[in-house]
């Protein structure tokens, strides 16, 4: 039985353990087919709120918006009803599992589709897992429209290349690929077409430890560690918060946030990389293949990053000085989702006890209407949320909404890590 569990907070962690279509390799090009005289292909997306989205155009028919996923398996609709109004048959049924292992959601099995990525490249007769109920809302925690997952199971074909300068997927052919000089190749190795780095970081420790890491593009975030149990206490930051970082079927998961002292990566060296903390039953460790946690796109971003999937190597190369900027993190002490028809609702979904925040008065539910004399309508949710992560002893005003009453607070931020 397939398992998943979604990380909120700008995560996403999704394990789906079966594959469900294979496909003919790219050199076949059997059922794929470059729209227009490219001598590579290349596909633009946008970032939003740290997740890399691309616009998909589903049976010549729906413009819709994919996540693009290295850490999962298969190619994912969330909202059963677009395949249900374009009378797409469902091959199997299944029962999926939650995190906790006791509950379980329905998942489809939908063939014969077509995929119009970017009006770049035409995916024809395509196998996609539908889910029966849009259960990871990633509209919430990214303040955009999306409907879907694009998966390894599209992506192992190709050798693809990030350009997150640029914000281009290029999809290479695997024979042609070449890196360039300043690529580094990173130690890793592959799980049903996922790949895990092996990367050396120092969390609490001066010495650094080889943890394999599983590569996320799924994920809005720096960097994931898993901790099982009493016995990595002494490994994590001195100075953490707690933090609301999953919600799983059988309900959400806490756990913590802090700054590992420092990570190697593509000769690089690193520090106060922001890591969250996930608690987990040691039960976990296989079915995560013995993954130690997850990197995500706030690393992945401050490189050129290019996974030869047939050849199972993974490359990274430094983008400028952007590689050693300093990680930002939330100083203000709360958490936002966005809802309401326009997505400009934006809910105060998580509090730190004793920030900033909290000590104005503001709590979990409030729904924030202005920001420094700004209203939420002219504003995205990053945009708020960069705000948030601005310079200590910057002045912040708030004004939100509380069961019909309107307040305006103001506050200073300060480092919470």
């Amino acid at each position: 039985m397939p398992t998943f569990h979604g990380i909120y907070f700008r995560i996403l962690i999704l394990g789906l353990l079966f594959a469900f279509c294979s496909g003919a390799m790219f050199g076949q090009r059997l059922d794929l087919k470059v729209l227009g005289k490219y001598k590579r292909i290349e596909l633009p997306f946008d970032i939003e709120n740290d997740f890399m989205v691309i616009s998909i155009l589903l049976d010549n028919v729906l413009p819709l918006r994919f996540i693009i996923d290295t850490g999962a398996e298969n190619t994912i609709l969330l909202e059963k009803e677009i395949t249900d109004m374009l009378n797409i048959s469902y091959r199997r049924t299944f029962q999926v599992r939650g995190a906790d292992v006791e509950n379980s959601m329905t998942a489809y099995l939908a063939t014969g589709i077509d995929l119009r990525l970017a009006d770049r490249l035409l995916a024809r007769n395509r196998s996609m897992l539908v889910l029966e109920e849009n259960y990871f809302d990633f509209e919430r925690i990214t303040g955009t429209s999306i409907q879907g997952i694009l998966g390894a199971d599209f992506l192992m074909r190709f050798t693809v290349e990030f350009d997150y300068r640029r914000n281009i997927m290029i999809l290479h052919e695997p024979a042609k690929y070449r890196p360039s000089n300043r690529h580094v190749e990173v130690p890793s190795l592959f799980i049903r077409n996922r790949a895990y780095l092996k990367l050396p970081i120092a969390v609490n420790q001066k010495e650094t430890s080889v943890r394999r890491l599983l590569l996320d593009s799924g994920a809005g975030l720096t960097l994931l560690m898993h901790t099982y149990g009493d016995s990595t206490e002494t490994d994590l930051p001195v100075q953490k918060v707690p933090a609301y970082i999953a919600n799983g079927l059988g309900g959400s998961l806490e756990g913590s946030v802090g700054r590992s002292r420092k990570m190697e990566l593509a000769g690089k060296e690193l520090n106060g990389v922001v890591t969250y903390f996930q608690p987990l039953d040691t039960i976990g460790l296989d079915f995560l293949n013995k993954r130690e946690g997850i990197i995500g796109n706030r690393i992945l971003k401050r490189f050129n990053v290019a996974i030869d999937y047939t050849g199972k190597r993974v490359f990274f190369r430094p983008e400028g000085r952007k590689w050693k900027q300093k990680f930002q993190f939330d100083r203000s002490g709360i958490s936002l989702i966005a809802g309401g028809p326009n997505l400009r609702t934006y809910t105060v979904a998580s509090k730190v006890p004793g920030s900033p925040a909290d000590r104005a008065g503001i709590k979990v539910g409030d729904r924030i209407v202005a920001v420094n004399n700004t209203s939420v309508g002219f504003l995205s949710l990053s945009g708020i949320i960069r705000r948030l992560e601005g310079k200590p002893g910057r002045k912040i005003k708030i004004r939100y909404e509380r069961n019909g009453e309107y307040t305006l607070v103001e506050f200073r931020l300060e480092d919470l890590i």
